[in-house]
């Protein structure tokens, strides 16, 4: 076990550094201030969401998870590469959780307008530790295509996001295609996906991404570049791609 940390909340986290487990099996124990133990999986979202602040000791601080800085800067690249300004573009927020790559999103001055997560405990936490950042939050394992396509034309949305949200055992790469499908000319499709460049997440969202070059509408993709996502606990590095395109 890796040495525990004490935070404001009185909680102490110690983490797993057990080697050669899939991020799926990443754990870690809660020490609560009345002396008790907890063993949570880092992946029991529902569980790490609960407890305020957890998700950013674990995650963000011991992790140094670098998704969420790293796709709203790639969305905002895109963007001032496509001569658009940063400030017009209104996001929809997939696999939001508690609302760090909204917060991203907001501080480099993109409008968040609505997040979705497969979990009501992440749309509680996002409410609950950043109160008023989506005035839009669904939750469902697989959206309602209808639904997101009434909310992209009445919010007028620009730009879909997801940290880490696709594959994985998240959303599925043709519920990605649909939503997208959703999307207005000139909308911008921002990811981080994980693995390396012949990962099947990464081919599947290039071949979805390819398979629009014969509609009225194709996606080009303007940014796609490796970069460290965020340390496992066993202290290696951990790699996805940041993928950014936009729908002609």
């Amino acid at each position: 076990m890796a040495t525990a940390r004490e935070p404001a909340a009185g909680w102490t986290v110690e983490l797993d550094d057990t080697p050669g487990r899939r991020q799926a099996q990443e754990e870690f124990l809660l020490h609560h201030p009345d002396g008790t133990d907890e063993r949570i999986t880092l992946h029991d979202y529902a569980r790490v969401y609960d407890v305020p602040g957890l998700y950013e000791e674990v995650v963000q601080r011991r992790l140094e998870c670098a998704s969420p800085a790293t796709v709203a800067g790639a969305l905002v690249e895109a963007a001032e590469a496509e001569g658009r300004p940063v400030g017009e573009l209104r996001a929809f927020d997939l696999g939001a959780g508690n609302g760090v790559v909204g917060e991203e999103l907001r501080d480099r001055g993109v409008a968040v307008v609505a997040g979705a997560d497969g979990i009501p405990e992440a749309r509680d936490a996002a409410h609950r530790d950043r109160p008023g950042l989506y005035r839009h939050y669904l939750v469902g394992e697989r959206l309602d295509v209808e639904q997101v396509t009434r909310l992209v034309r009445d919010e007028a949305l620009t730009a879909l996001v997801a940290a880490g949200a696709v594959g994985e055992g998240h959303v599925p790469v043709d519920a990605l295609a649909q939503l997208w499908d959703a999307f207005p000319p000139g909308s911008f499709l921002a990811l981080t996906l994980a693995g390396g460049e012949a990962d099947h997440d990464v081919t599947d969202v290039e071949a979805m991404i390819e398979a629009t070059a014969g509609s009225a509408h194709p996606s080009q993709v303007l940014v796609r570049r490796r970069f460290r996502h965020r340390l496992s606990m066993a202290g290696n590095d951990l790699h996805y791609l940041v993928l950014v395109a936009v729908k002609r």
